[in-house]
């Protein structure tokens, strides 16, 4: 463990990095040290208690007998003016804030101004930011922008038309290509071959690396220094070596019922009633036959808001041929999207 000289600022002529401990006056104008204005110097610039006991003497204040710089204006002990401090031996100098060069050299040459520091760019900003306040943010913009396009008001709708479209599919039993594991094929596959894979990839313990965690922590004394202790502990993480398994892989062929074709009808208004197309099928059971397969319509009706907007709603067949052109409905609209909610179609209005 290590004891360092902190660093202080003076609030009254900008002067920086001044010693916490030798320095508990402004060299440059003699005010008082403000504790609240310590802070810890950078790694490289960090100076250690024990070894500046004599930091840039030059002069000695005959009023304390404290060392000075010779380009310090008053005592960095006391802050008594050094105009007739007594020259002594230089032991070693080091720079604190401005204080470097001679007082010749001070006094003819003007203090450089104080920068402030640089403003701190957008991704810097960010990383201060706690993520959770971002996070929730964002889910609120979410949640509002969600509410906006789900707004409705209350509206009519009106009847103006229908449409309606019904598709047919018609497949055939045909040979189908496949691949799996063989413990996972279907039972009645067949033209089965086989092959060895890697099914996966195990990853096996195989012993361990270790290395040194170390971390440095600086802790104020409250006299103008701050000792600086460094603790370490050993980590250590299993490594790992990969292990392939392999298995046996099965490609095969299978019969199945595959749709080869989609036969479409369609038409407005509700006369004459939707219809299926009637496509030409064999309805046998071997390879090549074909048969009806899966049948599916939609059912539109298209209606108009009380604010002239057209929509359209799709509703199932019976729920759609009960609404006749003309007829007049409670209804929902979207105050953004100004389409009507479908779902929320209230009772007819007589």
């Amino acid at each position: 463990m290590g004891t360092y000289e902190m660093f202080w600022d003076c609030g009254f002529c900008g002067t920086t990095k001044l010693l916490g401990k030798s320095q508990r006056h402004c060299p440059s104008c003699g005010a008082p040290q403000d504790e609240d204005r310590r802070y810890f110097p950078a790694e490289h610039e960090k100076v250690a208690v024990e070894d500046h006991v004599f930091i840039g003497a030059d002069v000695e204040c005959t009023a304390c007998g404290s060392p000075n710089s010779a380009a310090a204006a008053h005592c960095v002990g006391c802050g008594a003016p050094l105009a007739d401090a007594e020259e002594v031996e230089r032991v070693e100098t080091v720079v604190a804030g401005e204080q470097s060069g001679t007082l010749e050299e001070r006094r003819s040459t003007p203090p450089a101004p104080v920068r402030p520091p640089p403003r701190p760019t957008l991704g810097q900003r960010l990383k201060r930011t706690d993520r959770r306040v971002v996070i929730a943010l964002v889910l609120v913009f979410a949640g509002l922008v969600t509410a906006l396009l789900l707004w409705s008001r209350p509206t009519e709708l009106t009847v103006l038309d229908h449409s309606w479209q019904r598709k047919v599919d018609v497949q055939e039993y045909s040979q189908v290509s496949g691949g799996n594991w063989c413990d996972s094929i279907p039972s009645d596959a067949y033209g089965i071959s086989r092959s060895e894979r890697v099914r996966e990839v195990n990853r096996i313990p195989d012993g361990e690396e270790c290395y040194e965690d170390c971390s440095t922590s600086n802790s104020d004394n409250g006299d103008g220094t701050f000792s600086q202790s460094t603790s370490c502990s050993t980590v250590c993480t299993t490594t790992y070596r990969e292990e392939e398994v392999y298995d046996t892989w099965c490609d095969y062929t299978v019969d199945r019922w595959i749709t080869v074709d989609t036969h479409t009808t369609s038409g407005e208004g509700l006369m004459p009633p939707p219809h299926w197309a009637t496509p030409s099928v064999s309805n046998c059971a071997s390879l090549g036959c074909t048969r009806i397969g899966n049948k599916r319509g939609t059912y539109t009706v298209h209606l108009e808001d009380s604010d002239g907007r057209d929509g359209r709603c799709r509703y199932d067949q019976d729920q759609w041929a009960a609404m006749p052109v003309g007829a007049r409905y409670e209804g929902r609209k979207r105050v953004i999207l100004g389409s009507p909610v479908c779902k929320a179609l209230g009772p007819r209005i007589e």
